[in-house]
């Protein structure tokens, strides 16, 4: 369920982010109004990728490969991603109950661009570390290759260099 649902809400944050900041600059109320239904339900939609995390990491912790500390460091971001979405979600729910009061309804919009931006940050940061869990290549930033297509790689190489010296 984890890795089915796992995109949701960082899909959702980034669109609710940019419809928000779209909507402050054109001043445009229905695209502020979905930008918060986006915000909310990504909110919702974080609890369950949340807290069905753990029963994954106890699936895959012993395959080989799976770092125990990058899965570790996930968990943690993912926590602080989750509570601020979650916030994003809520205080998304109170401006639109807000729209009415003029004065109110600009504070919560502060508020839930501020959500927005940070837990925007920290679903980045989940998704990134969630990947380093089993796509060992973007770990260390260097992608793995197997014997043959290094080797191979030279041989062009070195062909490409010789080419160059009969010129």
């Amino acid at each position: 369920m984890h890795l089915a649902l796992t995109h949701v809400p960082v899909i959702l944050s980034f669109a609710g982010l940019i419809m928000l900041i779209v909507a402050f600059f054109i001043k445009n109320a229905t695209l502020t109004k979905t930008s918060y239904v986006v915000l909310l339900v990504a909110g919702v939609a974080a609890i369950p990728v949340f807290f069905s995390g753990e029963g994954t990491e106890e699936a895959i912790e012993n395959l080989p490969g799976v770092s125990e500390t990058v899965i570790e460091k996930h968990e943690e971001v993912a926590k602080l991603a989750m509570i601020s979405i979650a916030a994003a979600g809520l205080f998304a729910l109170a401006a639109l109950f807000s729209l009415r009061w003029q004065v109110v309804a600009r504070v919560f919009r502060m508020v839930v661009l501020l959500l927005a931006v940070t837990s925007g940050g920290l679903m980045a940061q989940t998704a990134h570390l969630g990947g380093q869990i089993r796509h060992t290549e973007i770990r260390n930033g260097v992608a793995p290759q197997n014997a043959n297509n290094a080797s191979s790689e030279n041989a062009g190489n070195a062909n490409q260099q010789q080419e160059k010296n009969d010129d």
